[in-house]
């Protein structure tokens, strides 16, 4: 009686350990399937929104952290993005970027003295065409429900953008109490005998991810940083030290009591010899955004209905 019990338990456990073998291996099978199952190509959209900066001649590397907040304007953009394949995505966008940038925010002493003294702002809203090829090294899933929770990426690309940089009269150039006068266009001023072009081409690359937060959305953050072909995006270029006249009412603004861009009160005017640092090369600027993304799923293939 005992053998026949201890006899049907092994068959029992026997039986067992067969089903779960074959299931197991079922379920190797369907997964080499599905990770055999060629790449579905699909597409996203997506809104963002965040913060710009500039760094040039009125705004050096060495200079920038000292001034990062008060330099720090916006951006908004929106993406087209095509996942071509398990790792790599091509997208295009366009950005609408603004850049500023003040000798006021540094120190009337110090390292930047010059700078101060200077007296130098400006203003620029840049209208950015960009596309980029894009690396994602975790790759995507043929299934859009089976993306990663989290997606990091690189990309690079080539970007044209539009631009136009502006600035302020000496608001005591009016009479009464300083007040904040209109920007006016400086390319037009031809400060530096230089008609710079309004259209330009800029290098964008850098790096972000994607937290998956629904079957077909995601929030990301974007961090992008350009390198401009122009040296005008701030209308002011490496040789400007060695211009000895200009026309221009914005060449020469040591001597103005009032910050154009911020009215705060110079007086009493430097008398400071320290030159300018200035920035070598062309002019650069980085954004930061904040995006939701939307998967778009691709249209099911049915079988044909028969006649």
């Amino acid at each position: 009686m005992i053998r026949s019990v201890y006899l049907s338990f092994a068959l029992i456990i026997l039986a067992a350990y067969s089903a779960e073998a074959q299931f197991w291996f079922l379920g190797q099978k369907a997964k080499e399937r599905y990770e055999g199952m060629p790449f579905k190509p699909h597409s996203s959209v997506s809104f963002g929104a965040g913060s710009s900066n500039y760094l040039g001649d009125l705004v050096p590397a060495a200079g920038l952290f000292s001034v990062a907040a008060q330099t720090m304007r916006w951006n908004v953009g929106l993406q087209y993005t095509r996942h071509l394949s398990k790792y790599f995505s091509g997208n295009i966008q366009v950005s609408y970027i603004r850049i500023a940038g003040d000798d006021n925010y540094f120190s009337s002493t110090g390292a930047f003295e010059g700078n101060y003294y200077r007296n130098l702002h400006f203003r620029n809203d840049l209208k950015e065409l960009s596309v980029s090829a894009v690396y994602e090294p975790m790759g995507n899933a043929e299934n859009l429900s089976k993306r990663p929770l989290l997606s990091p990426y690189l990309y690079l690309g080539v970007a044209g953008f539009t631009h136009n940089p502006v600035a302020r009269k000496d608001p005591s150039l009016v009479p009464g109490t300083p007040s904040l006068q209109s920007w006016q266009d400086l390319q037009l001023e031809n400060i530096e005998g230089a008609m710079y072009s309004l259209v330009n081409i800029s290098i964008p690359f850098g790096f972000g991810f994607r937290y998956k937060i629904g079957a077909q959305m995601d929030l990301g953050f974007d961090f992008g940083y350009r390198v401009s072909l122009s040296d005008y995006l701030d209308d002011v270029s490496d040789d400007r030290p060695n211009v000895l006249t200009s026309p221009s009412i914005y060449f020469i603004r040591s001597g103005e009591a009032f910050a154009a861009n911020t009215l705060v009160n110079r007086i009493p005017l430097s008398t400071t010899s320290t030159v300018p640092i200035y920035s070598t090369g062309p002019d650069q600027y980085f954004t930061t955004q904040i995006r939701l993304i939307y998967h778009i799923k691709n249209k099911i293939d049915c079988p044909p209905l028969p006649n």
